[in-house]
């Protein structure tokens, strides 16, 4: 499935960094926001709550194609892999839960 693309333009977003980012969050229309261990350092949940936005920790695991994603941000594995392979991916993980523990 293509994705969509938000223009800066027609998206409302407040100033401050949390808000805007449940703010944008929103815009797209996502449930969940997924953020790497570094914005999870900064990251001010309430904003996302407010909303109904789960914020998810990502951390891929130390294997396979994930072996450099932990030297760059979380959407690596979105833009090498693209929407598709990266919820297969994910899917995966989830269906086995060793693999999750490495991953945390």
């Amino acid at each position: 499935m293509p994705g969509r693309i938000l223009t800066a333009g027609g998206l409302s977003a407040r100033t401050e960094r949390s808000e805007r980012l449940a703010d944008l969050t929103a815009a797209a229309g996502a449930g969940t926001y997924l953020c790497g261990t570094g914005g999870m350092t900064y990251l001010d949940p309430a904003p996302f709550t407010a909303r109904g936005i789960a914020v998810a920790p990502f951390l891929p695991p130390a294997a396979g194609i994930w072996a450099s994603a932990r030297r760059v941000t979380a959407l690596w594995a979105l833009a090498h892999l693209g929407p598709a392979g990266l919820a297969a991916r994910l899917r995966a993980l989830a269906g086995a839960p060793d693999s999750l523990k490495a991953a945390a």
